[in-house]
């Protein structure tokens, strides 16, 4: 397995990799959208993708991160948003390699901290790799039109 940073060259193995995390999420396949949402993120340095590619050359995960700044902790720190492994027989082995690539690059900029909202789905792979809940934090959401 390799896991690397993907760059805007990247974007044609990436694309159908997060249209298929989205359509797992019951969102309607936008390709057009997915490549102006994926270029911009990386042209403009605004997330960063690590990409898992298989013995095969095959690519078959990615992991999305955020930076993110504490004003009360002042300093960095990077926010886990997306996590996709395809349907694989080591899938547990590359969303668990994609995890530890993500915390050795937080260590590599100097933060400390990784945050994520995490779904049920995920909740029990998470806790493997040593997350916790943090019981005095709460994600609330406020949808406009």
């Amino acid at each position: 397995m390799r896991i690397f940073k993907a760059e805007q060259w990247n974007l044609a193995v990436l694309l159908p990799l997060f249209e298929e995390y989205r359509l797992s999420h019951g969102m309607a396949e936008n390709p057009e959208r997915t490549h102006t949402f994926l270029n911009n993120r990386i042209r403009f340095s605004e997330s960063l993708f690590f990409l898992a590619f298989d013995d095969q050359q095959q690519a078959v995960g990615f992991i999305q991160l955020y930076p993110r700044i504490s004003s009360l902790r002042l300093q960095r720190y990077w926010q886990l948003t997306d996590i996709f492994v395809q349907n694989t027989p080591k899938k547990t082995e590359i969303y668990t390699a994609l995890i530890e690539k993500a915390k050795e690059f937080v260590c590599f900029t100097q933060a400390n901290v990784l945050t994520v909202e995490q779904d049920q789905q995920q909740r029990h792979l998470l806790e493997m790799e040593g997350f916790k809940l943090n019981p005095q934090k709460a994600v609330f959401e406020l949808l406009l039109d």
